[in-house]
């Protein structure tokens, strides 16, 4: 084999010292934009490259000029050269070597679309030109008496911001609308463009070339960017490490900024522009671009500061390899030699940042299938599961099969096959045979009364704790302006019966005979319903209960419809209500005891018997308000437009009986009852639960 020809456009440049002190060189690809990082035998080689040499001669005249080469170094070696193009392609065999890995790299259809759906750029401009007629602008905005002046006026900012903080929120939560939404998409444009020219000054201060800026788009997702690729040129690691943080530096200093803006700003347009622009920056720096598991901002930081070039790769290599020791017991070879610290941290990171995206492409596959038409958000999900977490999972389980033959029975391979059974055993078993479900402990019978209309207290025969007997006087009361309308009414009804003699002697006023008649009636109507009110305002007990509570009242004292008189219970008819979820009701064991918990610490059990379950399921909590979460209770609930109560979702009503004697309550007690109910694995609820949503999700 000849050795090939390198191509004369490539650039080589010196770069930093690996960890253990060797030097490394940059190979630039002019035509690609990329660095390739070589180290000192493979520049050896590129300073004593010919070109069209057998591969057994080069290596001889190599040697002679004292560099230790073997035939496998210089075949990978040429290997790396083809593969990232290069080299110059002059004869047939790299005319077909090209054809074959255009092939090679040719992806189907789908294929293609799934991968440009996943990620792609649109470079918008070319700002190089620009960046250098406006750098000295840049570096006066970026000198340190300026930012000196905005940490200043920031920490005032946050001073006031704390000392209005109500004021604060309600402005959050003023814009938490539609119109809102569109001010904080036009902010993010605004902020994430200064963030990106933050990148581009620092680079270009640094005499680095900045390509393009442009949108890159993650699943639909767009977010700007800066190709700083030069940056891979600078040998001082702590100049990288600031062109990757200027991003997230501009902003934060953006929003001390516009915090101090909104903190003296009168209310209007510009308090409102600084409000959008401060929280948006504040949010996008410290939880999205500081984040050092997604390749944003905080990932190229961390990796600058570890001097970790190719971080994820390289953390992901060492993590597969500590996995493959952990699970197998296998001795390979470790990747890279490097501080056993550093190594145990970047296997902690990479360990991490697979947890990480395992949850957030989960969520981002459920916002894609919900954000879309129904058949594409199905298409669109399952892509997001299989491309981001089943692949990666698939590729390194069959390298697993692939190393069978280095797998023994070792202490951690068994240790494994241990741990997964048991896994396997706490999935499958079933387990609960209990739950815990709210429930109410209350009395049958309770009644808080009113006044039927504003009265004046005549005589009260009871007092509080007092028992009382079914159609027990217990207050008097009087009403001076019902009196006032029952006699005036009377004398309305006098009057209409002298009209209607009148009308009957008269011939001439005959014809308003059958007016007066119906004016009579409605006026003995008016008199029957003021008599009952009359007789409403004694105050008689509905039942026989105990008086629970009682107002204080003096004698002709005013009480109005709104505050209660006093409140009777029954408290020997005491019931509890409880409330079990749809998904439980079919697996009720009712051979089972049963206990009620009162939320009280010092309450005892008490025993229970089921006396009947509601047929059909209930989601309006209007009689059991005390059980949601709208008065602290543990079932979710909100208030409709009707001011009804309504729950997330129904829970079926068990109304049981009290076994032996108890302490009686006055009213309510909150608490929960332990219901048996059959036990089911964890496998089972889990299959149930996705059949039930892909029957739900399917039929359309």
């Amino acid at each position: 084999m000849l050795t090939p020809s390198i191509r004369e456009d490539l650039q080589l440049f010196e770069g930093t010292p690996l960890e253990d002190g060797s030097p490394t060189w940059l190979l630039f690809d002019t035509l690609t934009n990329k660095y390739f990082t070589i180290g000192l035998n493979a520049f050896r080689l590129l300073n004593y490259w010919n070109a069209d040499v057998d591969t057994k001669t080069f290596i001889k005249n190599v040697e002679q000029k004292g560099v230790n080469l073997k035939e496998e170094e210089l075949s990978d070696f040429i290997s790396f050269l083809k593969v990232n193009d290069l080299i110059s392609h002059h004869n047939s065999e790299d005319t077909k070597f090209l054809i074959e890995k255009y092939k090679n790299q040719k992806k189907h259809f789908i294929l293609s679309i799934i991968h440009n759906y996943l990620f792609f750029k649109i470079p918008l401009l070319k700002p190089d030109t620009f960046l250098d007629s406006t750098l000295m602008l840049a570096k006066i905005i970026g000198s340190k008496l300026v930012r000196y002046i905005v940490y200043v006026l920031g920490l005032i900012g946050i001073y006031f911001v704390i000392q209005n903080w109500d004021q604060f929120i309600n402005t959050f939560l003023y814009f938490f609308n539609w119109n809102g939404f569109i001010f904080y998409a036009f902010s993010l444009v605004l902020v994430k463009a200064i963030h990106e020219f933050g990148h581009a000054y620092v680079a270009k201060n640094y005499g680095c070339n900045v390509n393009s800026m442009g949108i890159a788009f993650l699943v639909f997702f767009p977010f700007l960017y800066t190709d700083n690729t030069n940056a891979w040129r600078l040998r001082d690691y702590s100049n990288r490490l600031r062109i990757n943080f200027a991003g997230i530096s501009t902003e934060l200093h953006l929003a001390l900024l516009a915090t101090f803006f909104w903190s003296i700003l009168e209310p209007g347009t510009l308090k409102s522009i600084a409000f959008f622009i401060a929280t948006t920056s504040w949010v996008s720096s410290l939880l999205i671009n500081i984040s050092p598991f997604m390749r944003f901002d905080g990932y190229y930081v961390l990796a600058d500061f570890l001097r970790v070039e190719n971080l994820q790769p390289r953390a992901f290599s060492l993590a597969k390899w500590k996995l493959r020791q952990i699970i197998f017991g296998l001795n390979h070879e470790q990747p890279e030699k490097m501080n056993a610290n550093k190594i145990n941290f970047l296997i902690f990171y990479a360990w991490s940042t697979w947890i990480y995206r395992f949850f957030l492409f989960i969520g981002i596959a459920i916002l894609v299938y919900h954000y879309t038409f129904k058949v594409l958000g199905i298409i669109l999900f399952v892509v997001e599961i299989i491309w981001f977490i089943c692949l990666p999972i698939y590729r390194e389980m069959a390298l697993w099969w692939k190393m069978r033959s280095d797998i023994g029975l070792s202490f951690n391979f068994i240790r494994t096959i241990l741990f997964i059974l048991v896994l396997f055993f706490l999935f499958f078993y079933p387990w609960k045979n209990y739950q815990k479900i709210p429930a109410i402990l209350q009395s049958e019978n309770f009644i808080s009364i009113y006044a039927p209309e504003e009265a004046q207290i005549k005589r009260v025969h009871i007092k509080e704790g007092d028992k009382v007997q079914k159609d027990q006087l217990l207050i008097e009361l009087i009403s001076p302006l019902l009196n006032y309308k029952i006699n005036q009414t009377i004398g309305n009804l006098e009057l209409a019966d002298l009209q209607i003699n009148n009308a009957l002697k008269s011939k001439t006023n005959r014809e308003q005979l059958l007016s007066l008649r119906s004016k009579k009636n409605k006026l003995e109507t008016e008199i029957l319903n003021h008599n009952k009110i009359k007789s409403s305002l004694n105050i008689r007990a509905p039942f026989n209960a105990e008086i629970t509570f009682l107002e204080k009242f003096k004698k002709d004292q005013w009480v109005n419809q709104e505050d209660p008189l006093l409140s009777l219970v029954d408290k020997d008819t005491q019931t509890i209500f409880a409330f079990i979820s749809e998904k439980n009701i079919a697996k009720i064991d009712q051979t089972k005891d049963l206990f009620f918990i009162s939320s009280h610490i010092d309450s005892p059990k008490i025993p229970l018997s089921i006396k009947s379950i509601s047929k059909s399921p209930v989601n309006n909590f209007n009689l059991y308000p005390i059980v949601t979460s709208l008065y602290s209770g543990p079932i979710a609930a909100r208030e409709n437009s009707s001011s009804d109560i309504i729950s997330e979702q129904a829970y079926y009503l068990i109304s049981m009986n009290l076994v032996g004697d108890i302490t009686k309550v006055d009213q309510k007690m909150l608490g929960s009852v332990n219901i048996a109910i059959y036990p089911t694995s964890f496998a089972e609820r889990i299959y149930k639960y996705v059949y039930a949503v892909l029957i739900r999700e399917l039929s359309f």
